[in-house]
């Protein structure tokens, strides 16, 4: 797996870093992904997402907890990326949320789902290249002021459902430690493969 990120790696790759993050630096400390995000993974957490099958949280929560305790990572707490509250009340639940709350519970930490907002709507980042990533999810999250002096110096664990070039854990971790959290970890159910194409270059997909 990619040291920086967490993404799976093919055998035939030779660096310990995907071609993402040879490219530039990410905000996050590290992060961790369970499964390379494959036609079976899209089904499923299609189902999860859109299909009103929330109660599958569970089972892919207590995966990522085994992924975690293989990290050896203890945060002091739990959030999820947030969803934008018209999103939100649209879909009826924030699977990161879902996600989070699950695996706090497996891991005995502290959950929190208000801390972290999203304070910008943005658009379906699904067809957008890593650049385009980056400018529409900038700046599209802030950590609510009368939370940040219960985040001051912590080690935050941001669970998403999905990660592909983390232009989202970037802009998330940003605002956490500019609130004042001292790292920002990042755990995330399926992670796109890092490609070798016809050049024997790293390339990215999901």
């Amino acid at each position: 797996t990619c040291g920086c990120c967490g993404k799976i790696l093919q055998e035939s790759y030779g660096p310990d870093l995907c071609s993402d993050c040879m490219e530039g630096e990410h905000i996050f400390e590290k992060g961790y992904t369970c499964v390379e995000y494959t036609a079976a993974e899209r089904e499923l957490l299609h189902r999860f997402k859109y299909k009103d099958q929330a109660y599958l949280g569970r089972k892919l929560a207590e995966i990522m907890y085994d992924r975690m305790k293989a990290g050896e990572i203890e945060p002091d707490i739990v959030i999820p990326v947030p969803m934008h509250v018209k999103k939100q009340r649209k879909r009826g639940y924030n699977q990161a949320a879902v996600l989070a709350m699950g695996l706090a519970k497996f891991m005995e930490k502290p959950y929190s789902g208000k801390l972290l907002v999203r304070v910008a709507e943005t658009g379906a980042m699904s067809a957008l290249g890593a650049l385009e990533r980056k400018e529409n999810i900038r700046q599209a999250f802030d950590v609510r002021f009368d939370k940040r002096s219960s985040l001051a110096g912590k080690k935050v664990l941001l669970v998403d459902d999905i990660y592909t070039t983390g232009s989202t854990a970037d802009a998330c971790a940003a605002a956490l430690l500019e609130a004042g959290a001292g790292k920002v970890f990042v755990i995330t159910f399926a992670a796109g493969a890092n490609l070798i194409n016809i050049n024997g270059e790293g390339n990215s997909f999901c």
